[in-house]
């Protein structure tokens, strides 16, 4: 559900959903992923929070996952007052063998508009992500690494960050994966290292692995650190818990 298009074939007319009119129902717009021949609709235009684009049904296929990587992410259902990142990673990534019953309220109330929870789990983060430029006062290429801040985390990921990714395969004799970023293929794309806790995380994630492909996009939040004069990857991370993890669904 794509929050941007564009108005004509020749690609060069770009319009973001928010922006979209009445006037505009109706219409057909271009996907604004380069040499995409998918084309859409607008949804929603009355509402410029709650406005997407969506794939008109005789259209041609998306070209790749980006496509549609984009979440119907409503931020009418959360507070966008009370969304504190460093305080909700912390809590994600407590190890699976604690108790954390109130995920994502932060350490502090503070009032605003919008829904009556925040944000609080790792797809509801990257879909905000993928709309938003900025949200509560957080840049939103500070909190994700995906293909659109792929210049800027190229050489290494650093601190809490969520990272868009696709599997590669596992490491031999370690409970460990290497990951394909921002995703696979791509132009000069990197490799990230996942270690988990514990056995139990391990196999809980390669036992989903096996039923996707190099393609699938995955969403993953971690304490990333930089090894030093590493050739195998940029980046690595330790899994603590299954939440840090989410599995996008597959578009073939």
């Amino acid at each position: 559900m794509p929050y941007k298009a564009y108005k004509d074939t020749e690609k060069t007319q770009l319009i973001y959903a928010k922006d979209a009119t009445i006037q505009d129902v109706g219409k057909i717009f271009y996907c604004s992923t380069p040499n995409c021949p998918a084309s859409m609709s607008i949804v929603s235009a009355a509402s410029s929070e709650r406005a997407y684009f969506r794939t008109l049904k005789k259209s041609k296929k998306h070209i790749n996952q980006f496509c549609v990587a984009d979440g119907a992410f409503n931020p009418i259902k959360y507070k966008e007052s009370s969304f504190n990142f460093d305080d909700v990673s912390k809590k994600l990534m407590i190890a699976s063998t604690s108790s954390s019953k109130n995920i994502g309220k932060g350490n502090s109330i503070v009032s605003g508009g919008g829904g009556e929870k925040p944000i609080s789990t790792v797809n509801q983060i990257y879909y905000m992500c993928r709309k938003y430029h900025s949200y509560n006062g957080y840049s939103t290429n500070q909190i994700l690494a995906d293909e659109r801040s792929f210049k800027i985390y190229k050489n290494g990921i650093e601190g809490n960050k969520v990272v868009q990714c696709t599997p590669f395969h596992k490491f031999k004799d370690e409970y460990a994966y290497r990951m394909n970023y921002p995703s696979f293929p791509y132009n000069n794309g990197k490799h990230i290292k996942l270690n988990f806790y514990n056995e139990e995380l391990y196999w809980n994630f390669h036992n989903k692995v096996k039923f996707t492909n190099h393609k699938n996009l995955i969403i993953v939040l971690g304490n990333w650190s930089i090894p030093p004069k590493n050739d195998f990857y940029i980046s690595e991370c330790t899994i603590c818990n299954n939440r840090q993890i989410h599995f996008l669904p597959f578009s073939k």
